[in-house]
């Protein structure tokens, strides 16, 4: 079937629709790899890049609700939207009409089943869609109003919003006003030995983040003694140029990891049977008797590093803070309404006949 007049997508529309999912995935991409990015998985940190996540594809869908185009045929009309289509025959049309709102007319299509709601100025054909309209003799009225979805609908995602929304801001809350983690000096044990290679310095990259140091030990075969990002902001990598296999080295582990990875005399948690077995993340370091990293340096840049991601935490807030508002507005939306005020008296755009 040959339509009479083909709908187009607004190129525009579907640019600022790339470059909106563009900025989304890599906000949510580096949150998601800051959570993974130290010795243990960050709760707080994987909330809030879960609740953002959420949050931006949200907004996304509500972006993609005017992107739609309209086929028109002799005695139906296919409408293309969300990368889906839907067939309206004018059987189906009971009346149509042209509103305003916010300066934007919109093509209102009353239908036996769901609304067919159209914004004029993403239409390539709006003028051939209300000579059809007309030619179909559907009855034009005004001030129609628009069916939102249902109330049960509008208060299942209401109330997600603003659970997803209470959560997030409570975890920026608590990762404001919660005591900052420092590493416990009577907590660990120095270790000596030779390295059995050079250290594996892996810098920064495109690809990682975050940089790191690898150590491995002849008396400790198999064990990746491991300086993270933390611990690598407060290494001077020159050095490390000198010590290779053989060098004398000193480092300082947790005494429970020593006891469950080394000594084997403690029950070792999930995460440690499944995914860290070989590794043993170290806080202190000496090469060839000079101290290269200590425990007061090392908290000192995870203080640092904690201070730098709290500037996060106003726009965090304000995300939350408008995820629970939208929820609870939307949560109260009637099933019904109009896209004008009931006072003001609707213009309509009457289109002549064709010849």
């Amino acid at each position: 079937m040959v339509p009479i007049s083909k709908g187009k997508f607004n190129n525009r529309q579907w640019l600022l629709i790339l470059i909106l999912f563009a900025m989304m995935s890599v906000i949510s991409f580096y949150i998601f790899q800051h959570a993974f990015a130290y010795q243990y998985v960050q709760v707080d940190v994987l909330v809030s890049a879960t609740s953002l996540t959420i949050f931006f594809f949200f907004i996304l869908l509500i972006t993609m609700q005017g992107f739609k185009a309209v086929d028109i045929y002799e005695d139906q009309l296919t409408v293309k939207w969300r990368f889906t289509s839907r067939i309206v025959n004018k059987s189906e049309i009971t009346a149509y009409g042209i509103t305003t709102r916010k300066q934007i007319n919109y093509i209102i299509m009353k239908t036996t089943g769901d609304d067919v709601v159209l914004p004029e100025l993403l239409l390539n054909n709006h003028e051939e869609l209300i000579h059809q309209l007309q030619h179909w003799r559907i009855k034009q009225k005004s001030e129609l109003p628009i069916t939102r979805d249902s109330r049960f609908e509008n208060r299942g995602t209401g109330t997600i919003l603003m659970i997803v929304g209470s959560f997030l801001l409570g975890f920026t809350i608590k990762s404001v006003i919660s005591p900052e983690f420092s590493v416990d000096g009577s907590k660990l044990i120095t270790l000596s030995g030779q390295l059995s290679m050079a250290p594996e310095v892996k810098m920064p990259s495109g690809k990682n983040a975050y940089g790191a140091i690898q150590l491995y030990l002849v008396e400790y075969p198999g064990i990746n003694f491991l300086i993270d990002a933390v611990g690598f902001n407060s290494i001077n990598a020159r050095q490390l140029q000198s010590a290779g296999k053989g060098t004398p080295v000193e480092l300082s582990i947790l005494k429970h990891e020593y006891a469950v990875k080394i000594k084997k005399t403690e029950a070792p948690g999930y995460f440690e049977t499944h995914y860290q077995w070989a590794t043993i993340y170290t806080y202190s370091l000496t090469v060839n008797s000079e101290p290269v990293l200590t425990v007061d340096t090392y908290n000192e840049s995870k203080h640092s590093l904690d201070n730098s991601n709290k500037k996060w935490s106003v726009l965090i807030a304000i995300i939350a803070i408008s995820m629970f508002t939208y929820g609870f507005i939307l949560y109260r939306q009637r099933n019904k309404m109009p896209l004008t005020s009931a006072d003001k008296k609707q213009q309509t755009k009457q289109i002549p006949e064709k010849a």
